[in-house]
């Protein structure tokens, strides 16, 4: 089991963990702290890392904010990895405007994880079973 702690610098604490984007074109990488959201649909990934790893568009697409506004931004297929698990061909937004990376659901539903807020960790379990996310 991995353990990554909460950002206790925010009110309430914040799950967050580490991960690893490797851009598959030119297998440049670079190491975030992306904050845990099971409210969001996609990964977000501010855009600056991506052009640091040359990680190439792979098309365009339509994103909805919580508050209903719609803007269009571009999908960047990029190798990720989480401590020890690898997940190869992950879908993530490139953001222009933000600077957090966030890891939302097409991710999170491919782990077994426990947010133990009281103890205010992030677990990765290590039950994880390989699953190919993305690329098909």
């Amino acid at each position: 089991m991995t353990e990554f702690p909460y950002d206790t610098s925010c009110d309430p604490a914040l799950p967050i963990c580490g991960v690893v984007l490797t851009a598959i074109s030119t297998g440049r990488r670079v190491k975030l702290i992306a904050t845990i959201d099971t409210g969001a649909d996609g990964t977000i990934i501010p855009v600056r890392y991506l052009q640091e790893i040359g990680a190439r568009r792979a098309f365009e697409t339509g994103l909805r904010s919580q508050w209903g506004e719609r803007r269009t931004v571009f999908l960047y297929l990029v190798d990720m990895q989480i401590d020890e698990l690898a997940l190869p061909g992950v879908y993530v937004v490139g953001d222009e405007l933000g600077e957090e990376a966030v890891l939302g659901r097409n991710v999170l539903n491919q782990l077994r994880l426990l947010l133990d807020g009281p103890a205010a960790l992030t677990r990765l379990l290590n039950e994880y079973q390989h699953k190919h996310i993305g690329r098909q």
